[in-house]
């Protein structure tokens, strides 16, 4: 049997001891859309088992999740019962018996949804499986939380940064997307002084749903061919190679931490078909696969029917002692063919 890895609280936060004598595997997985209603009944059914199918086949010590686990529009799931959504992709993740936390997306709270996202997080974290804390209620967001990454003998690796990057500027969507707040960023920062050794500041992971403006900028500068910016893995899939980035509002989130020099990389979901994975400004920008099977409609010529399995998988980050890493796409097509087992 191999080696696992030890979950523990210590300090106010889970600690990590990693595997003796293999890296440390992380499953991002990314807007699952759980309509939780009769009319996302069947759609529902086949994001859940392509969640169990994915985590089977990763073989991960921890699963995150970047956001939108549920989508609590009538239209597509005849319901409004965010709550109710929640508890199906809940009860499907602690079946799996895998630990794992998440951040809150932009439609896990949609304005016209029951519930808000403090009762969501209460229901979740009575999950056995569920490593996810709601954070300092002072902060913005909810779920603002770090875990630190240890060596098997205890010799700290990495923190692994859970930030909630919000949803509407204005409270619905026409209002535009937000983005991480400064108080959120201070924490953030503290976060990593008080974990980092005298002389040194540790490096860190990020976890959120909206990917920054400065995402963008290093896929244009990619796809010009400038230097500055190197392409590792996936596409742009969006139409018009569109990044869903907060556009009425301008965040300092990248500023500050190429500034604190701690983040190595940041994992984002948000819009579906986008897969990317680039080097930029001294650290890796990465698009998780999506699960989506309700929220993308190909008859509405939101994705080509042709392409409606493409975006679907999860992607794994592989942690080694050193605090090097490495990112795989892991395609549900080529779960279900056999491809990877």
């Amino acid at each position: 049997m191999a080696a696992q890895a030890v979950f523990e609280k210590r300090d106010g936060m889970t600690v990590i001891r990693m595997p003796e004598g293999r890296p440390f595997r992380i499953l991002q997985l990314t807007d699952i859309h759980i309509g939780g209603g009769l009319l996302s009944r069947k759609k529902d059914r086949l994001a859940l088992d392509a969640v169990g199918k994915i985590v089977r086949a990763s073989h991960a010590d921890l699963v995150v999740v970047t956001g939108d686990m549920v989508y609590p529009l009538f239209m597509y799931s005849g319901t409004s019962n965010n709550l109710k959504a929640s508890k199906k992709f809940g009860e499907c993740m602690d079946s799996l018996g895998v630990p794992w936390t998440f951040t809150f997306g932009n439609h896990d709270e949609e304005c016209i949804a029951f519930y808000k996202k403090e009762r969501l997080a209460d229901y979740y974290m009575t999950l056995k499986s569920c490593l996810f804390e709601k954070g300092d209620p002072a902060l913005t967001g909810v779920g603002n939380h770090a875990m630190r990454l240890e060596t098997a003998d205890g010799k700290p690796v990495m923190m692994l940064m859970m930030v909630d990057s919000n949803s509407y500027t204005g409270g619905t969507f026409f209002s535009g997307f937000d983005t991480i707040h400064d108080d959120q960023i201070d924490w953030y920062e503290k976060v990593i002084r008080e974990n980092s050794a005298e002389g040194s500041v540790i490096p860190s992971l990020a976890f959120f749903h909206i990917p920054p403006k400065e995402f963008k900028e290093g896929w244009e500068k990619c796809y010009r061919g400038e230097p500055g910016a190197t392409y590792h893995l996936g596409f742009v899939g969006e139409k018009d190679q569109y990044f869903g980035y907060p556009k009425q509002k301008e965040g300092n989130f990248i500023k500050r931490m190429v500034a604190l020099g701690s983040l190595k990389g940041f994992f984002v979901g948000h819009d579906h078909l986008n897969t990317l994975s680039i080097d930029y400004l001294g650290m890796r920008m990465t698009y998780g696969m999506s699960i989506d099977y309700l929220a993308y409609v190909a008859a509405l010529g939101q994705i080509p029917t042709a392409k409606c399995h493409e975006q679907r998988g999860g992607t794994t980050v592989d942690i080694s002692p050193d605090g090097k890493f490495e990112i795989k796409l892991l395609p549900l097509i080529d779960i279900e063919s056999g491809k990877i087992k």
